[in-house]
């Protein structure tokens, strides 16, 4: 990974959380059921990034405060948006990628059920980015391989791992850094 984000703070996404970058941050996180919105403005060179565990705030108990904004899927996108709202991003110009939502082992034979969260993370997010008329410029969703993946907030740039794999794949350079979006 010798020259990946080389010089560039580094954040680990904890799961629930966000991180809105208006200074190029190299950021990682690993997924599994979990799913990652990133969302970049490249004019102005920002990025923001969730590592949402859950798909629906409504499915919380009631009255609870809730500690992570960026637990479910819904607040996660909502909490994004009106950030990158905030410092005058129009929407139009976003650029959006989705990652994680792994089925895993434990789900098997149990596929498209209330059990499978990470299918019901990504039909979250997509229903969601849908509604608010954002498409999709990149996504790898799906399957039963966890997945690690380095966000650049200032390029946008994703590369991924997906996990139980030997080496890094990339299509972009020799497969040295693994495969990028």
């Amino acid at each position: 990974m010798k020259g990946l984000g080389q010089g560039l703070p580094k954040v680990f996404l904890q799961t629930g959380d966000c991180f809105f970058g208006v200074q190029p941050t190299l950021v990682t996180t690993v997924l599994g059921s979990c799913v990652a919105v990133t969302m970049h403005a490249p004019k102005m060179g920002i990025g923001a990034v969730c590592h949402a565990f859950l798909p629906d705030s409504s499915e919380a108990k009631r009255g609870a405060p809730e500690p992570q904004i960026c637990r479910y899927v819904d607040t996660a996108l909502q909490n994004m948006l009106e950030s990158m709202d905030k410092v005058g991003v129009p929407r139009r110009e976003l650029v959006l990628k989705l990652f994680g939502g792994s089925s895993g082992i434990a789900v098997r034979g149990m596929e498209y059920t209330s059990y499978d969260i990470g299918r019901r993370n990504v039909e979250m997010a997509r229903k969601l980015l849908k509604f608010a008329r954002l498409e999709l410029s990149a996504q790898d969703v799906g399957g039963s391989q966890g997945r690690k993946i380095l966000y650049n907030t200032h390029t946008g740039e994703i590369w991924l791992k997906r996990l139980r794999q030997v080496a890094f794949e990339n299509l972009d350079n020799g497969g040295n850094l693994g495969t990028r979006f």
